[in-house]
This record gives C-alpha cells, sequence and structure tokens, in this order.
C-alpha cells in the first residue's frame, strides 16, 4: 500500500535535490506515482489482469528507465464488471473521478476501451490532472509472465503489492512490434498530430531491455504472437492488406537504418521522416529521463541494438545476442556495397553501433545469399 507522504510536494521535490535527477519534471514524477498507484488500486479492488505497457517497465527495469504515465492493461472481462471496480476505485481512492473517452473505445472489430481518471494535483490547483487508463479486452497471448512487485525508488509502500507482468523476454517482442511506423507500430502523425516522441520511447525501450534478454526463443513466440494479434485488428478496422510479421520487422530495421543515415536522408519521405524523429528526440529527452540524456548520437546506439534484435527474429536466428565488451572493431569490415556506410560509425566514440551493426548486416546478406 502506497504511503501517504507519495504524493506530497515534498517528497516530489526531494528527487531535484539528488544530483542525478535535478533535471526532473516534478509534474510528470507525480503523474507517474498516480499511475502506479491506480495499478495497485486495481489489483487489491479484485481485477485480474496483466500490467504492460512503458509503465510497467518501471518495474521490470528499476534503473536507468524513463518516466511513464500511462496505464496499459490486458483484462478479459466485461465491461459492466470492469466499470464496477473503476467506479469503486473512483469512490474510494485517492482518484477523483473516472471518465470513459467514448469516441475511441468498445469499436466494432477492436475489444479496447480508454479511460481518464482524475486526481488532484499538488502543482496544479486550476484543473485536476489525469491518468489514461488502457485497456484490452482480450485474453493475453504472452509466452511467459512473471509476478512483479508496485515498487520502485521513486515510492514507498507499507505493504507490498504484486501484479503480473510479461517477462522482459515477453515484453521485449512485444515492444517490438510497437517500433515500426510503417506498418503496425506507432505511426509518424496520428491524424495532423506528430507522434515521434512517441517512437523515440519504443526505441528507448527496447534499448534498455536489450541488455537483459535471455531467452530470444522467448522473444520470437512474443513477437509473433502480438504482431499477428495487431495485425488482425488492423485488417477489421483499416482493411490493411498484405501485412505480416516479416515486413513489420524489415520496417523496424528500416527505421534504425532511418535514424543512422541522419542527415544522409536525401529522398522523401525518409528526410522528413528523420526532421520528424529528431523532433521527438529532443522532446522525449528533455521531459522523460529518469536521469541521463537521449540525444541522437544514443538514439544511433540504441537503433543498432533494435536492428539486430529484430534482424536476428527476421532470420531465426535464436543463439544468444553477442553483446560488445569493448572488444577491438579495427579488423571488421562490412563489405556489401548496401551497407558499407554503416563503416563510418566505426569513428564514432561508442563502438558497440557499429558491431552491432556488422553482426545485423552478417545476418542479413547471408540470408540474401
Amino acid at each position: 500500500m502506497f504511503n501517504d507522504k507519495c504524493f506530497t510536494p515534498g517528497w516530489l521535490e526531494s528527487f531535484r535535490k539528488q544530483g542525478a535527477h535535478k533535471h526532473i519534471q516534478t509534474n510528470i514524477l507525480e503523474k507517474m506515482i498516480y499511475a502506479l498507484y491506480l495499478v495497485e488500486q486495481l489489483k487489491i479492488n479484485g481485477l485480474e489482469f496483466v500490467f504492460k505497457g512503458g509503465t510497467s517497465l518501471v518495474l521490470l527495469l528499476e534503473e536507468g528507465n524513463r518516466f511513464s504515465i500511462d496505464v496499459d492493461i490486458i483484462c478479459k472481462t466485461d465491461r459492466q464488471s470492469l466499470e464496477a471496480v473503476l467506479n469503486k476505485i473512483a469512490d474510494k481512492s485517492k482518484f477523483t473521478s473516472v471518465t470513459l473517452d467514448e469516441p475511441r473505445s468498445y469499436k466494432s472489430g477492436v475489444p479496447k476501451a480508454h479511460y481518464l481518471f482524475t486526481f488532484e494535483s499538488v502543482f496544479n490547483t486550476k484543473a485536476p490532472a489525469t491518468i489514461l487508463l488502457d485497456v484490452l479486452i482480450e485474453d493475453h497471448v504472452y509466452p511467459e509472465l512473471i509476478e512483479s512487485v508496485v515498487h520502485t525508488k521513486w515510492i514507498e509502500t507499507d505493504k507490498a503489492v504484486s501484479v503480473t507482468t510479461p517477462s522482459i523476454n515477453s515484453i521485449t517482442g512485444d515492444k517490438l512490434t510497437a517500433f515500426a511506423p510503417n506498418t503496425i507500430g506507432v505511426p509518424y502523425y496520428k491524424g495532423k498530430v506528430p507522434f515521434t516522441m512517441e517512437i523515440c520511447k519504443q526505441l528507448y525501450d527496447l534499448s534498455r531491455l536489450f541488455g537483459r534478454i535471455s531467452k530470444m526463443e522467448i522473444v520470437l513466440k512474443s513477437f509473433v504472437a502480438h504482431a499477428a494479434q495487431e495485425i488482425a485488428f488492423r485488417n477489421k478496422s483499416d482493411n490493411t492488406p498484405g501485412l505480416t510479421p516479416e515486413k513489420v520487422l524489415m520496417d523496424s530495421i528500416n527505421t534504425c537504418l532511418l535514424i543512422t543515415k541522419r542527415e544522409g536522408n536525401q529522398d522523401e519521405p525518409a528526410k522528413s521522416n528523420f526532421k520528424l524523429i529528431q523532433e521527438g528526440i529532443r522532446a522525449f529527452g528533455t521531459g522523460y529521463l529518469m536521469a541521463g540524456n537521449f540525444r541522437i548520437d544514443d538514439a544511433i546506439v540504441a537503433a543498432s541494438k533494435v536492428a539486430l534484435l529484430a534482424s536476428k527474429l527476421l532470420t531465426s536466428n535464436l543463439e544468444p545476442i553477442i553483446y560488445y565488451k569493448g572488444e577491438d572493431i579495427s579488423t571488421l569490415m562490412i563489405e556489401a556495397p548496401e551497407w558499407n556506410f554503416l563503416n563510418k560509425l566505426k569513428r564514432q566514440p561508442d563502438k558497440s553501433a557499429f558491431y552491432y551493426w556488422y553482426q545485423t548486416v552478417q545476418l542479413l546478406t547471408k540470408t540474401k545469399s
């Protein structure tokens, strides 16, 4: 159970006095604490669900993560039972109301619902703050689940509460489907609104998960299951023919290439898309990091990791990832003409970007030959 002091200005401001967190935005920290509080309330009020998405990584990764302020769950239940629990939470917790986002919820063919919980922010007395609850009303397709304690350095609890989450391997496969902006992932635009900061969040998340993968078989099973599920949803709602998990993986790899080429993207739409990615990186890096930076050079390293992960799945190479541990890369050379521009990465301070792209090209060119 959350200690009441977690919601006070003193607790929230105390993190800014720590050197590593002096640049955090306390209003975003407050929203993340309320998001985790909502997860706890869902559990103690009897809802059966799987907690997934970016905010679940706060529990799974613990350190070196980003702030996340939405709650994503999978819950196989009916609307009446779900809303009974949500209304109970709104009546008997620190939340003041819950409202259904009707235009986006319970649409034919897509079993999703979106609810807004309001609370009184200590930083804004003019209007209530909100937490978005996204609910997928469906059986989960994760091949591996674990129990995760709702506890991080950002909160203090009087009693531990555990919730069901995907494992690192499972959520990595799921997350990879979200980093495919031209197929089934977060798109560059929703309507006329750029969504590249959300794309950058997926890139960042995958780069953090990359170093924790222990079973590539589980990653592949999770990716294939979630890609198939999302493709099925889109075929029902958008009538998007021809999508396959393989096309999704190539989309991820090509997006990683776009980031790595930087200003070398001269043709459209790549040139404009890279500018959008740059804007997304800046927006993400200035508001959602718990510590450190995430600039274009960091994004390039992250992209190299995602490209290797996607290429391993695409080529069914399920051997353990060979991580960079400071090896001498001077004798390694990418010779394939369509890929050899990546050799310039050898001049970067972080040599891992070249190391992972070198492995990626080996996998992809071997498959073609």
